[in-house]
């Protein structure tokens, strides 16, 4: 990703919202009029944007008719910009999920009727095949399998391979081992077959979110595995 400050990163995006709206290159004076800023700011922004190759200029020369004047110069963000961009907003919108997620999961953890009842399970299940963020399909994945190794009375303790595998190194293949082993559980009992049926979809979607993970979220996921697998593992006494 380009290195820019954070100042430079909310002009960008103000000033390409600001292009999406108006539809064509925009002179620096009106920048400035609708960032709320100085001319001079906003020339001297647009102009280490172009630096960076994120904006790009052009000069409206006057024309012929209204005699001589001097030419005005217009700026608009190039491609590379607006794929920054995207990837700016796809991301905080990422986060947003995965927060909101996250909470949802641990809150209704540390409360025993909605495991008891099934609630958190079905909710998981409505709302993996409307996950975009492969951090959040991962997360919920896993969390589903997780739960129905509860409800199916299949053993969470330390001698499970499933805490085995936690206990390993941090890797992508790790996860994969992890997600792979308790959902071939289910292949093999009754009652989990029920809780979880045509679950296989789910399953490759996690597989396949995981190769897209950074090492970051990755991070992330296997801290989130490791308090899910603890607080159920609270909840069965074992």
């Amino acid at each position: 990703m380009m290195n820019l400050t954070l100042r430079q990163r909310v002009f960008l995006k103000r000033f390409i919202e600001l292009y999406q709206k108006e539809g064509e290159p925009i002179h620096y004076s009106r920048v400035a009029r609708c960032l709320g800023l100085s001319n001079s700011t906003a020339y001297d922004m647009l102009r280490l944007l172009g630096q960076k190759g994120l904006v790009n200029s052009q000069y409206l020369l006057p024309k012929p008719s209204s005699g001589p004047g001097r030419s005005s110069i217009l700026f608009f963000p190039i491609e590379a910009a607006m794929s920054l961009f995207s990837h700016l907003a796809r991301g905080a919108t990422d986060q947003q999920e995965w927060r909101e997620v996250k909470a949802y999961i641990m809150e209704s953890l540390r409360q025993e009727r909605p495991l008891e009842n099934g609630v958190l399970l079905r909710k998981l299940l409505d709302s993996i095949p409307k996950a975009r963020s492969p951090l959040v399909i991962s997360a919920e994945v896993i969390t589903a399998l997780l739960l129905g190794l509860r409800r199916a009375e299949l053993r969470l303790g330390k001698e499970s391979p499933i805490n085995v595998l936690l206990e390993g190194p941090i890797s992508k293949i790790g996860m994969s081992m992890l997600v792979g082993f308790a959902f071939s559980l289910y292949l093999t009992d009754q009652a989990g077959r029920k809780l979880l049926s045509n679950f296989e979809s789910y399953v490759r979607r996690c597989e396949s979110a995981l190769q897209e993970l950074s090492e970051e979220s990755l991070m992330a996921l296997h801290r989130f595995t490791w308090d899910v697998w603890e607080a159920l593992k609270a909840t069965t006494g074992r």
